[in-house]
């Protein structure tokens, strides 16, 4: 590595990871500087015509070097931010994504309009515990629990609680089998990329867990169950169901959803980009 300055520095690291094949590499380049030396924005701006602290840069070629063989830059960091907060994550935790705030806004929007006091919502495969924390916060009256079945995300998700303040529950197992009573709100980001989809998943995401990405062969996997949990566990009257998917089995989710809730209001919400990302499950 130049370093010379802390500018040439980002400019070296910035050709690195473009060879490497790395979206936004100089973006990449000045966020490992920042996390690698612990500084702020700000910070790092004014250090930029200044000689690197050499005590570090040990620590920032070992987050480049990760960064060049594609590890994903969360979890090289180790947070990410998501809904206005920045959670921790790891290699045993997907990385939240903003399209899955979608959830959160769905599910805050339904409680308020329905003027729903003191309301029970679940948050299935909650992986880092990003949308179940962020409603927790968002609504400190809500009696929230959250489910996954690997206890490595739990660990990640207890750890975000804690740090921001979140009074939740936890539960290890599968789907909603750990849960009891019934439910106002039921939210899930499960796994539903199609099996024959995930060698063509960008670099970085085959990094992220198998467990929550492969939806099998036709993507319902997991949502199948997830479904049949929900018809269990929602409450019959002034309830929703927001579920993430993806675009390619969009047309057998509806088909299912319609199947097993037969007196439902069923719709696709979009994402920014028009997307069919969430499907909508309301009952009157």
């Amino acid at each position: 590595m130049n370093t010379e300055t802390v500018s040439t520095l980002i400019r070296s690291i910035t050709e690195r990871l473009a060879s490497a094949g790395v979206e936004d590499a100089g973006v990449d380049a000045r966020l490992l500087v920042r996390a690698a030396f612990d500084w702020s924005a700000t910070e790092q701006l004014g250090m930029l015509q200044e000689q690197p602290p050499e005590d570090k840069l040990e620590i920032l070629e070992d987050h480049v070097t990760r960064r060049e063989a594609r590890e994903p830059l969360q979890y090289i960091t180790g947070s990410t931010e998501f809904y206005r907060r920045r959670f921790s994550v790891s290699e045993t935790v997907l990385i939240p994504r903003p399209e899955s705030e979608q959830l959160v806004t769905q599910a805050l929007s339904f409680v308020r309009d329905r003027e729903i006091d003191n309301p029970r919502i679940a948050d299935i495969c909650t992986g880092s515990g990003a949308i179940a924390i962020s409603l927790a916060l968002e609504m400190p009256a809500t009696e929230i629990h959250a489910t996954d079945i690997s206890s490595g995300a739990l660990g990640v998700a207890k750890q975000n609680a804690d740090d921001l303040g979140a009074e939740l529950v936890l539960h290890e197992g599968d789907l909603l089998d750990p849960l009891s009573g019934q439910f106002d709100v039921i939210l899930s980001n499960p796994p539903y990329i199609l099996s024959s989809a995930m060698s063509s998943l960008q670099a970085e995401v085959t990094r992220e867990p198998n467990l929550a990405l492969d939806g099998g062969h036709d993507g319902l996997n997991v949502i199948r169950p997830l479904f049949e949990g929900i018809a269990e566990k929602i409450k019959p009257t002034a309830s929703a169901a927001f579920v993430e998917i993806d675009p390619p089995i969009e047309e057998a989710v509806m088909k299912l959803a319609r199947g097993t809730f037969p007196h439902a209001g069923i719709s696709f919400l979009t994402d920014l980009a028009g997307l069919t990302r969430c499907i909508s499950i309301e009952h009157a």
